[in-house]
């Protein structure tokens, strides 16, 4: 008999591993069919309109952990990609945006994240 494990004997990734790997990225991704950025909102439809309820995130991965999160509240909350054109001076305001939002979610997940080192979310401590 084999050590070896099936795929389906893997548990998929918990939010909070999903959140370690995404705090990895501190950059924006290049829109691939238009010039800027690619930034990561949560949205929800209210009155056939499609409302931001969190964001902007740095990652898809951040927004569906959020939109995850939100789905109690907000059924029908998805990540969406939004395509922002922002020139030097706006893109650290984005990205302070998105830094003060993965704090959030790092809350809402009871993990530590410091925004100068977001690389390294750890558990709380007494976890």
């Amino acid at each position: 008999m084999s050590n070896q494990h099936s795929n389906t004997d893997r548990q998929p990734p918990t939010h909070k591993e999903r959140f370690a790997e995404a705090c990895k990225t501190t950059e924006f991704t290049p829109h691939a069919a238009s010039p800027g950025f690619v930034v990561w909102d949560v949205q929800h439809v209210r009155d056939g309109q499609k409302v931001n309820i969190d964001g902007p995130f740095f990652t898809e991965d951040e927004a569906r952990i959020s939109a995850d999160l939100l789905r109690g509240t907000f059924r029908g909350a998805r990540a969406q990609d939004v395509n922002w054109f922002v020139g030097v001076q706006h893109k650290q305001i984005v990205t302070e945006h998105c830094v003060a939002s993965r704090t959030l979610l790092a809350r809402q997940l009871g993990v530590v994240f410091t925004p100068a080192s977001p690389t390294a979310p750890s558990a709380p401590s007494g976890a």
